[in-house]
């Protein structure tokens, strides 16, 4: 699940929800990257959740000296489920594009909410209840 195409279906699922009415841009973002961000988590933690080591980590018998599977290491946030083998090497489970792409809805979520809380401020000190 290593396809960047996901991520590119993912983003462009968002954008659904982003309007290009005036005055509806930001809330169309928020929507946007919490859909994104869902779709994403949701994704990365199905892949932590359902990497059986006993099936993703096999040892490699055919190899001289035998390399045996070492440990394995998951966490949910941020996303990952990583294979550890005797000789050093190691294999991540989870997509390489999923905490970019989560973080980076998190960052625009994060932003779009203080503009909002900016606006409704401004709003507030000129009189306007709307």
């Amino acid at each position: 699940m290593g396809s960047w195409v996901l991520a590119v279906l993912f983003v462009g699922f968002g954008l659904v929800f982003v309007r290009i009415h005036k005055g509806q841009r930001l809330l169309g973002l928020v929507k946007a990257s919490t859909a994104t961000g869902t779709l994403c988590y949701l994704l990365g933690w199905s892949q932590v959740f359902f990497a059986f080591p006993s099936q993703a980590c096999p040892d490699f018998f055919e190899r001289r000296p035998i390399v045996h599977f070492d440990r394995y290491e998951n966490d949910v946030f941020p996303l990952h489920a990583t294979c550890y083998w005797d000789n050093g090497e190691q294999k991540e489970l989870v997509s390489g594009w999923v905490n970019p792409l989560l973080f980076a809805c998190m960052a625009v979520l994060i932003g779009c909410l203080v503009a909002l809380a900016v606006l409704a401020y401004r709003r507030y000190q000129k009189g306007h209840t709307r």
